[in-house]
């Protein structure tokens, strides 16, 4: 399926938003690795899709998805034995802030996320361009490396995002994130970006105890249509208040984005080569990395209707055990990659033709 001819309104412009925190330092496991137990949220009264029910459900798949990380969220906000996470917010001393619940929303990531390993802390880091000498200077003073604050911006502007855990213990979380007045009308910016990012240095985190260099073990292990789909999926889905918005900024995401040759190809075979070519440790130079924002957030969403909405958590915390991705897909899913990536190829190239043309 190709998309030719389209006018599409375009909501989101976090096309610079990276994913994991840039580290050139080699990763190398630790002599052993730690074999953490994580309860499953699982749910023996809720209803899921089996896979071979996805391509006949495209209806019920978002719907199930989005509910499943609404009963986690409501399930975990009830808890009162976790402790309080520590953010630190940072903000450029010239930057104009146009959304000012930064923090509420990271912290609804993390409360989402909290059955996992978890950075000790999160320090996020807010500045447009006129303050990014001042972002790295307050990375360093934190005891990060200064450069770190030109991830989420190119050509005179700071818009993209970028989160992960640092390299060096005690590992903590970071985020820098790109202010520019113009974002301001899109309403990914509203909090679903927020849970994205935090979402990333969950993933990583799963790595500690497990990893020198938990941030890089990660990027070495995860297919890159995983990484953005983990990320996306759970800040579409609770950065919004009704499923209404969901699927309406879940039209925009994977509508608004590379409809441009050679990205305008979302037949199932394109799609499944797609899968093919995200090889952990390389697909992060690929020029489709992109498209992990479209195809691995859809990927992602069947997953979660299909095994509950952090299934995919559980399958990166397989991965930190010393399963590479294949293993522990088999181990969360019951199935393998190689038998589920052509139903999820012609799933998702349905779901896109039908976004498309609706």
């Amino acid at each position: 399926m190709k998309i030719t001819n389209q006018v599409v309104e375009k909501t989101d412009t976090t096309d610079t938003t990276t994913s994991t925190l840039a580290d050139t330092t080699t990763s190398t496991l630790a002599d052993t690795t730690t074999s953490t137990t994580i309860v499953s949220n699982y749910c023996d009264d809720c209803d899921y899709l089996d896979i071979k029910e996805i391509g006949s459900n495209i209806g019920q798949v978002p719907k199930l998805a989005w509910s499943d990380y609404q009963r986690i969220m409501s399930e975990n906000s009830a808890r009162d034995d976790i402790e309080n996470f520590e953010i630190i917010i940072n903000v450029g001393p010239t930057t104009e802030l146009y959304f000012l619940e930064n923090e509420s929303y990271i912290q609804k990531g993390i409360n989402f996320w909290k059955n996992f390993i978890l950075p000790e802390k999160y320090y996020a880091f807010f500045y447009s361009y006129n303050d990014l000498n001042w972002a790295s200077n307050e990375l360093t003073s934190a005891g990060f490396e200064g450069d770190m604050a030109r991830a989420p911006c190119r050509d005179g502007v700071c818009s993209g995002a970028n989160s992960g855990i640092y390299q060096r213990s005690p590992h903590f979380g970071i985020g820098t994130y790109g202010i520019n007045s113009k974002d301001s009308i899109d309403p990914y910016r509203y909090g679903p970006l927020h849970i994205h990012e935090i979402t990333h240095s969950v993933v990583a985190a799963q790595w500690i105890g497990n990893a020198r260099n938990p941030q890089q073990a990660a990027n070495d292990s995860t297919p890159c249509w995983l990484n953005e789909g983990i990320a996306h999926a759970a800040g579409t889905s609770l950065g919004v208040d009704t499923y209404e918005e969901y699927l309406e900024i879940r039209s925009s995401q994977v509508t608004g984005r590379h409809i441009q040759p050679p990205f305008d190809d979302y037949s199932a075979s394109t799609i499944l080569n797609y899968y093919n070519e995200s090889l952990p440790g390389i697909c992060t130079k690929n020029p489709d990395y992109v498209l992990g924002y479209s195809i691995g957030y859809l990927t992602v969403e069947a997953l979660n209707a299909m095994n509950g909405a952090d299934s995919a958590m559980h399958m990166f915390s397989n991965m930190a055990s010393g399963k590479n991705f294949e293993e522990a897909f088999e181990i969360t899913y019951k199935l393998t990659w190689s038998d589920a990536k052509p139903i999820f190829a012609e799933y998702v190239s349905s779901v896109i033709s039908e976004l498309f043309n609706s």
